[in-house]
């Protein structure tokens, strides 16, 4: 140990100052890793919210009843009138819906509404997608709610629609290139378990 090593460490003042910047450090460390925290509870807080904004939508509750039981009966505000049109959306009609608009078909009112509502749900994803691609959430997406949507889309095992149905609509996000459910499908279900319309990328837009 040098001459001048022993000094500065016989100065009290000198030890204050080390000590004084120690405490320094691990106080700047402690409110920085606060501060992460707080961000990440707001990060949380803003997703929680917008999964809720996008569940109370009519048009997504709509779509994910479509999709979550057997020819269920589902009603739309009708344009004009003060009752709602209630109509029975069958696997059928889900096809017709579905095939229809990738052929540019004039729609009937109950395939419009089919078509309209799965858009709705469609968007949301791709929304959601988007927060994680910019960084925005990462952890928050891992999300029961948006697993259960992306199961009702893309995931073989869930077999509350038959097959066709399944295939259709993975034709449809496909076809309509919505990327960013493509990506949550494709983050969220094994690669055997994914519908194999749904394991493709995303094609133009016509």
């Amino acid at each position: 140990m040098t001459t001048g090593l022993r000094q500065w460490l016989r100065d009290p003042e000198r030890w204050l100052q080390l000590l004084t910047l120690v405490g320094g450090l691990v106080a700047f460390g402690l409110g920085l890793n606060q501060y992460r925290q707080d961000q990440r509870w707001k990060r949380l807080e803003y997703f929680t919210g917008m999964l809720q904004s996008f569940e109370a939508e009519p048009e997504v509750r709509s779509a994910l009843v479509m999709l979550e039981y057997n020819q269920p009966r589902v009603c739309a505000k009708d344009e004009g009138g003060e009752t709602p049109r209630c109509f029975v959306a069958s696997d059928s009609l889900l096809l017709s819906a579905l095939d229809g608009s990738m052929r540019n078909r004039v729609l009937t009112p109950d395939e419009h509404q089919v078509v309209f509502d799965l858009d709705r749900l469609l968007t949301a994803l791709d929304r959601i997608d988007y927060l994680q691609t910019e960084g925005f959430a990462d952890h928050e997406l891992h999300h029961p709610a948006v697993a259960y949507w992306i199961a009702l889309i893309g995931d073989r095992r869930n077999r509350v629609k038959p097959a066709p149905v399944r295939a259709k609509l993975c034709e449809y996000v496909r076809f309509f290139a919505y990327a960013g459910a493509l990506r949550l499908i494709a983050r969220y279900t094994p690669p055997r378990d994914r519908v194999p319309e749904c394991s493709v990328p995303a094609t133009a837009r016509p």
